[in-house]
């Protein structure tokens, strides 16, 4: 018996771009309204129907993507912000901070 890729299986891919839109927090009707696909087409894409050179399903890669992307900053521009917080609230915080940004350095 072989063992498939499972990101080559169509129902395989389909669930893990159902996934990744789920996790974002988005809806078909979210997604229809960004890329300009169709929410049935999105809906076959990620139930396994879906051509694999189509076009559609490249401009819903892009798409979750692009907001992976958009999420994944605002994250980390979140976290640079509250560690700035932290530093600038005392000489004992800043000189902890800088102790813990060396010993990031270190594991680098």
């Amino acid at each position: 018996m072989r063992k498939h890729n499972p990101l080559s299986d169509s129902t395989a891919l389909g669930a893990e771009l159902r996934n990744r839109r789920k996790a974002l927090g988005k809806t078909l009707t979210d997604i229809a309204a960004i890329s300009s696909v169709n929410v049935g087409q999105l809906s076959r894409i990620e139930n396994g129907f879906m051509k694999r050179d189509g076009g559609n399903l490249q401009i819903f890669l892009e798409t979750l993507q692009k907001l992976e992307i958009t999420t994944s900053s605002a994250m980390t521009l979140g976290v640079v912000e509250r560690f700035a917080a932290v530093i600038n609230r005392s000489t004992r915080h800043s000189k902890a901070a800088t102790a813990f940004v060396d010993a990031l350095e270190q594991l680098m």
